[in-house]
């Protein structure tokens, strides 16, 4: 009888402490739903913001660059709006490289861009960097920079372009030389100015072992006889032609 009367107790105490542990939890869950739905009605009449820019790392250009470019977009409020097509029509601006589009609760609609960075001009009206992508910046006076190589040719060889000017630059650096312009012609000619005015001229046909045997003929034979010089020309299957500097 005694420890039937314990275990009745026992079970007594059980039943009452997962009540209330059922009670609290219901309370919790109530709590809950109703801060959020309170939140949910609070965002859901939230008004209507303009797209925030984030510009701290733009340019004035480039900030209202992005802001024309989300104009048509309008005021959204804080779960309108698609952002995908944010981002597309943002990300459409050749001069971005990447953005970001996200909801921010004090904000809105947030976007931020990464500017490309350029390493060279391309032809007169747009510049390339270093992934070799060809962009229109977003201030038109940033095009033809002097302090910038300027490379020409076709836009869908603007990589091997880049990278030609690259090798150059390597193999001519012992001479202390450095490309100024590079053109790839139509006809696959490569023509290359340097910085102290020598203009080289090379086809298409094994450019760069022709390349890399001026650079070493040069250094080994004329190197002091490097500013004398007005032009290489590599067109030919034996050798080469140089032309001088009249000497006033």
């Amino acid at each position: 009888m005694t420890a039937d009367h314990i275990n009745h107790e026992h079970e007594g105490h059980d039943d009452k402490h997962l009540s209330k542990s059922w009670r609290s939890a219901l309370v919790t869950l109530g709590l809950m739903f109703a801060i959020g739905f309170f939140a949910m009605q609070t965002i859901g009449k939230s008004p209507a913001k303009p797209i925030h820019v984030e510009a701290s790392n733009l340019t004035t250009p480039e900030s209202q660059s992005l802001k024309q470019a989300i104009a048509p977009f309008g005021e959204i409020p804080f779960f309108g709006g698609n952002l995908h097509q944010i981002h597309d029509s943002v990300t459409s601006l050749s001069w971005v490289e990447h953005a970001t589009v996200r909801r921010d609760w004090y904000q809105g609609i947030t976007v931020e861009a990464v500017p490309r960075k350029p390493i060279a001009n391309f032809g007169s009206q747009e510049m390339i960097d270093a992934n070799g992508v060809v962009f229109r910046p977003a201030d038109k006076g940033d095009v033809m920079n002097p302090d910038l190589v300027t490379l020409h040719g076709s836009a869908t060889q603007a990589d091997a372009i880049m990278r030609q000017m690259q090798y150059v630059n390597q193999q001519f650096a012992p001479l202390g030389l450095t490309v100024d312009d590079l053109i790839l012609t139509p006809r696959n000619t490569w023509v290359m100015r340097f910085h102290n005015g020598l203009r080289v001229v090379v086809d298409d046909e094994n450019t760069t072992q022709k390349l890399h045997q001026l650079a070493q003929i040069l250094n080994e034979r004329f190197a002091e006889r490097i500013n004398d010089m007005q032009s290489v020309d590599l067109r030919y299957k034996n050798g080469f032609s140089i032309a001088w500097r009249n000497k006033k």
